[in-house]
């Protein structure tokens, strides 16, 4: 798991600034400017800032970036609604709303966000917006504008060997803009992150304990005819992925699975993107997730272009706000929750050990996307975290080793709009000829993240069963009392999956080209989740989907006979020389049924998919605005004397065009118009693809790869037809498997250009006249590489059906 940390310091510095900030709230009294807006946002400044000697003032041309959270026009009627579509008895009961319906009946109406972006935008801000994200605003300037716009002062501080700017007195708006959060107004918070933990140097003959997709196809029983057909997935992040597509593509060879179309889409104003420090992250989630649904039509990263509250907020909310976004997602990254806090070093209220930590100042903007997401029934997945049953304070690790003792946990694992996802040890017996993997032994791994929150209430899904609960809260993350009966706590995690012990014990991935690395933590639980509700997501026969995931799950789980089937109890397996403990008291240990380390446990997937569905049969979800059913939605239509389509008809201009240095038009030549099939004899299997113009991308992006390819199945196999770019026009290369064959190909340039493909029927299992290839699609995807940077970006991948797959087409079929 990649904590939300801060780089090393001295013991001296984190003695210093954990007595520093225990939380944020309003501060010391401070100077305000006389022409001061008259509503003041609380929970902005550090709490006991004022005990630190600044070093100087922050330099005013310095640029920095903020995250304007604004109130909707409804909130009251945001709960109301949220509570009738998780309750059967309710006419609300699984009626998710799409953006665009949420942003109609709760955003914030269009003549405040244009007052707020005028607000920012006369300041001298640079302003970016996001479809359907009206709740959020992110802004540039300087430290001057931001200071003059806000009424608050900058200061620079420096404890030990730690350097940082913050604001020293609460920022004030005016009131009418609905104004209830800015992040970015320190730099010490964010996601910094550390040196991945490394494993232990094996001898060459040791057993890695290392598992691959097909090992947990079997051992958490995931049906095979199921694996995600029709679903998106979502990945969360920040920073740079040049090897991330690379790594995938090989990790998908060595593992004989397709391969899945990977964009990406970045939040922020910053001009360039640096950070790499996550890339072995980002390896994990991709391979993990796609490892586990790896018939999912696309995956798309949601990141900041920078690791900052502000960018990754942002990402949320270019996620929540996606009409085509993906139902579910992963964080695998996390720090403190909020906390109250006191002016001293007593503690905070409602703490019963009194340590004083860093809460989350941004936890507000967070929960208010997080909440939008579940009223549009998606599900964040969100990594435990890898210290135990506290979070990692000031002094954050990545993938610990060491219990840290702050009794504060994870967020946004501990947001009840989040699956928590804790981390197991798992030990299998490998496949035979005659049998697949089987689990040997599983048990919850001693640093996973888990425990009670102080603050954080309990939502109803997790009430409605109070015996797996232990604690109640007093007060809320902002210190305001509870009315009785005072409610229990969130405990998380909610459920489990390997995680490894990052020693000996993980998921096999490939990094840097490098097949068959360790990839572990909590940071891989989350994504392997992400990937197994993705199979369950693709067999809801609702419109919509299943919904958030947590109420399903607890339903499930409290019923006895269904959890004796649908999970494998982790904790229920401890013996008195097994039981698990992430913490030091008894707490915090492994027991049978729902436990503060591994949740309910890791998931029997068939039998899950099954009581939450119905069915374990793909719905093979469509896109929900079908283009037309002639014209190919702006392509020809084609005649003849045999039916070739299209069979797959996308709609125009949805290849997004997010590469650095384009012009809005350059991803045309990805653009699927539409794809089909026909025999243009006995021997001959031709497919034609069509895209918006078949041309080359223009300066100052150079094409380093581009592809599309059409895939079918007939008799069980999976076959995919390609064609890349080959000097002035794309070449035809005939794959399945890990084979490729030659095959003849044309294609022709410029508006409603053709790629065609002649496949020789020998070659897909020889299907005879009348036969019917199934499950086809048509996808493209390109890696552009920006001239003089050096820099590799991954260009949008477009795939046809939207979110489906096609219609089967017969061999020979006439019109």
């Amino acid at each position: 798991m990649k904590h939300i940390a801060l780089s090393r310091r001295t013991a001296a510095s984190l003695a210093v600034i954990v007595a520093l900030l225990s939380t944020f709230a309003v501060a010391a009294p401070g100077a305000v400017h006389a022409t001061a807006p008259d509503a003041v946002i609380v929970n902005n400044v550090l709490r006991s800032i004022a005990h630190l000697q600044p070093v100087g003032t922050t330099d005013p041309s310095k640029e920095i970036s903020i995250g304007v959270g604004l109130t909707g026009r409804d909130p009251a009627g945001e709960d109301a609604y949220l509570a009738g579509e998780y309750d059967p008895t309710s006419a609300l009961y699984g009626q998710y709303l799409s953006p665009t319906e949420f942003e109609q009946r709760f955003g914030v109406p269009s003549d405040r966000l244009s007052q707020v972006t005028t607000w920012l935008s006369h300041a001298g801000l640079q302003v970016q917006a996001q479809p359907n994200a009206s709740e959020y605003v992110l802004a540039t300037g300087t430290v001057a504008q931001v200071a003059g716009l806000l009424h608050v002062t900058f200061k620079d501080y420096r404890a030990g060997s730690l350097a940082f700017y913050a604001n020293t007195n609460a920022p004030t708006v005016p009131s009418d803009l609905g104004v209830y959060g800015i992040n970015g107004l320190n730099s010490l918070e964010g996601p910094r992150l550390q040196d991945r933990a490394k494993p232990a140097t094996p001898s060459p003959t040791a057993n890695l304990g290392l598992s691959t997709p097909s090992a947990l196809w079997s051992i958490y029983d995931q049906p095979g005819g199921n694996k995600g057909e029709g679903q998106q997935m979502a990945i969360f992040g920040w920073g740079t992925t040049k090897n991330t597509l690379d790594d995938l593509r090989q990790f998908e060879v060595e593992n004989k699975l397709p391969a899945i179309p990977l964009s990406i889409r970045y939040s922020g104003n910053e001009k360039a993107v640096t950070d790499s420090g996550g890339e072995e992250e980002w390896n994990i989630d991709t391979q993990a997730s796609t490892g586990m649904a790896p018939n999912a039509v696309a995956e798309k990263l949601y990141f900041g272009k920078a690791g900052t509250d502000p960018d990754l907020v942002g990402a949320y909310n270019a996620w929540a706000g996606d009409e085509d976004g993906p139902l579910q997602g992963s964080s695998s990254f996390g720090g403190c929750e909020e906390a109250p806090g006191t002016d001293g070093l007593s503690g905070s209220p409602g703490s019963p050990s009194g340590v004083v930590i860093a809460g989350n100042p941004n936890q507000d903007l967070y929960e208010k996307v997080l909440k939008k997401a579940v009223m549009e029934g998606r599900t964040m997945f969100a990594s435990s975290g890898d210290t135990g049953a506290g979070c990692p304070a000031v002094a954050l690790v990545l993938n610990g080793v060491t219990l840290v003792p702050t009794p504060m946990l994870n967020y946004p694992a501990v947001s009840t709009h989040a699956v928590a996802v804790g981390g197991t040890v798992l030990y299998y017996n490998d496949a035979t000829a005659t049998s697949p993997a089987t689990r040997s032994f599983e048990y919850s791994w001693h640093f996973t993240g888990g425990g009670n929150s102080d603050f954080i209430a309990a939502d109803r899904y997790q009430n409605t069963n109070p015996p797996v609960l232990q604690t109640r809260c007093v007060t809320d993350p902002h210190g305001q009392p509870y009315s009785p009966p005072l409610p229990y706590c969130r405990g998380i995690p909610d459920v489990a999956a390997q995680s490894g012990d990052v020693l000996t014990n993980g998921y096999a991935i490939t990094a840097g080209g490098q097949n068959d690395q360790p990839g572990g933590g909590t940071s891989l639980s989350s994504p392997l989740w992400l990937g197994m509700w993705t199979r369950i997501q693709a067999a809801s026969r609702r419109f919509r989907g299943a919904g958030f995931a947590n109420p399903a799950i607890y339903r499930t789980a409290s019923d006895a006979t269904k959890y004796a089937k649908d999970f494998f109890d982790v904790g229920g397996v401890s013996t008195e020389t097994t039981v698990t403990c992430n913490g030091v008291t008894p707490l915090n240990c492994s027991h049978p049924g729902w436990d503060y380390t591994s949740g309910w446990g890791v998931p029997d997937v068939k039998n899950l998919m099954f009581d939450i569905d119905g069915t374990t049969t793909p719905r093979r979800m469509t896109h929900p605005n079908p283009p037309p059913t002639t014209g190919g939605g702006g392509g020809p239509v084609v005649t003849g004397t045999t039916c070739p389509g299209p069979q797959m008809i996308d709609k125009v201009g949805d290849a997004p065009n997010n590469y650095p240095g384009g012009d809005g038009s350059n991803m045309d030549n990805l653009d699927i118009v539409n794809a089909s099939f026909s025999s243009p004899d006995a021997a001959t299997l031709r497919v034609t693809m069509t895209l918006k113009d078949l041309e080359p991308p223009p300066p100052p992006v150079n094409a380093a790869s581009a592809l599309w390819a059409v895939t079918w199945t007939y008799n069980g196999t999976q076959y995919t037809a390609t064609a890349t770019v080959n000097g002035a026009g794309p070449a035809a290369v005939w794959g399945y498997d890990d084979g490729t064959k030659a095959v003849k190909g044309t294609s022709t340039l410029g508006p409603n250009g053709t790629i065609v493909m002649e496949v020789p029927l020998a070659d897909v299992g020889n299907p005879p006249a009348g036969a019917s290839i199934v499950q086809p699609f048509a996808d493209s995807r390109g890696s552009f590489t920006l001239l003089g940077s050096g820099l590799r970006y991954t260009a949008a991948a477009d795939r046809a059906p939207d979110g489906g797959v096609g219609a089967p087409w017969v061999i020979g079929k006439t019109c």
